[in-house]
């Protein structure tokens, strides 16, 4: 009964769960076909074979009821034979607006991906602007300030606005790392570890390293200790060494200094 469907019925089984751009793609498909006026979906796959486009007739009805997307070649002969029966007034499109239609039909059925992407999209955004707001110093200098009494300050002497600095990224790093722990995405909080140490400071590194022995966070102390110490260069892990020191961790920073010598 496939190939001997008539054209009248040809597209009606359109769902509407299809996705938006696969939806209009179909019902575009449909709309050429009957420009075609064929007598059977086998009448039409002959006229399409006669323009070098061979498919089984079943096939073309899955396209034209957009359960399979159809090759760009498929839709390209399916305009010519419209367009050679009804003329290009009455299909009413062009070949770039058809290619623009079969562009934008998605290769998935599935109705919620566009929403989903787009609300991907926007929580991206959302969270590159938290970050973007995280590191201006204006917002580390204010984190710093509430958080001025968590750490001993080494030096009475020192550079205060430094010394902020420090605290802030060092809060930010031990906050992080500490909130994957706790909810169990513990290889997520020592990847991000890693990746952090790299990029911080002596001051940052033992601050941070001091926020996470208050926080009761063993192993990822451990854990900065032994990748700071082996990746970074020795005068850094020296400095690093002489900061844990004036914070009271003697232990911590001879434990830096033998995985330097590793």
């Amino acid at each position: 009964m496939g190939t001997q469907m008539q054209a009248g019925r040809v597209g009606t089984r359109i769902s509407k769960d299809l996705p938006p751009g696969r939806r209009r793609l179909a019902e575009t498909l449909v709309a050429l076909y009957r420009h075609m006026n064929p007598a059977s979906l086998g009448t039409a796959a002959k006229e399409l074979e006669s323009r070098g486009y061979k498919k089984d007739p079943s096939e073309i009805s899955r396209y034209l009821n957009g359960v399979r997307l159809p090759t760009e070649a498929f839709v390209l002969r399916l305009y010519e034979a419209a367009v050679a029966r009804a003329g290009t007034a009455a299909v009413g499109m062009t070949r770039q607006q058809l290619h623009a239609i079969h562009a934008a039909a998605e290769p998935r059925l599935c109705s919620t991906c566009p929403r989903l992407k787009r609300e991907n999209n926007e929580l991206r955004r959302s969270l590159k602007q938290v970050s973007d707001r995280e590191a201006g110093l204006e917002a580390a200098l204010a984190a710093a300030r509430e958080r001025a009494s968590f750490l001993p300050v080494p030096s009475p002497e020192g550079d205060r606005q430094e010394l902020a600095r420090d605290v802030a990224a060092a809060n930010h790093v031990a906050q992080r790392t500490g909130d994957l722990h706790r909810k169990g995405k513990r290889s997520a909080a020592l990847a991000l570890l890693r990746e952090t140490t790299r990029i911080l400071t002596p001051a940052e590194s033992a601050a941070a390293l001091v926020l996470l022995r208050r926080q009761q966070h063993k192993q990822l102390a451990e854990t900065l200790i032994l990748t700071y110490g082996r990746d970074q260069p020795h005068d850094a892990v020296i400095r690093t060494a002489v900061k844990l020191h004036d914070y009271g961790l003697p232990d911590d920073a001879g434990a830096l200094l033998r995985a330097a010598m590793k």
